[in-house]
């Protein structure tokens, strides 16, 4: 896979989300580095299929949760003033104000604990 470079920096060939939903199953998201890359609005995280890019079935999930995109060489992550709003490492996101991501910090959405990682894809991108 090439590398895509942002702003001089070279991003990690993906990111995962991993953790587990409200019901203690195994949960995990994955963003390639050239997805992000060309997402302009960035992927739309939540419950509704029709209205997100990636699905949490979990109902303390909001239809829109949050959405993951990359700016200035970095992870970043905006709370779409879901219900039951979003935590970064025991903190409330603020709606609507995108927050720099590092691998080893953990999002708590609603009853759903996810760490944030970087990942190597061996060839394979996500669709």
């Amino acid at each position: 896979m090439t590398r895509t470079p942002i702003n001089g920096r070279t991003l990690a060939e993906a990111w995962t989300l991993e953790g587990k939903d409200g019901e203690g199953r195994p949960l995990r998201l994955l963003f390639s580095e050239q997805e992000l890359a060309h997402s302009d609005l960035g992927i739309v995280v939540g419950r509704h299929p029709d209205l997100c890019d990636r699905v949490i079935d979990d109902p303390s999930i909001s239809r829109r949760h949050f959405r993951v995109s990359v700016k200035e060489g970095g992870l970043r992550l905006e709370d779409l003033n879901a219900l039951n709003g979003t935590l970064l490492d025991g903190r409330p996101l603020p709606p609507f104000q995108a927050q720099s991501l590092r691998p080893g910090q953990v999002l708590v959405l609603g009853r759903v604990f996810l760490e944030i990682r970087e990942t190597q894809l061996d060839g394979q991108v996500p669709r």
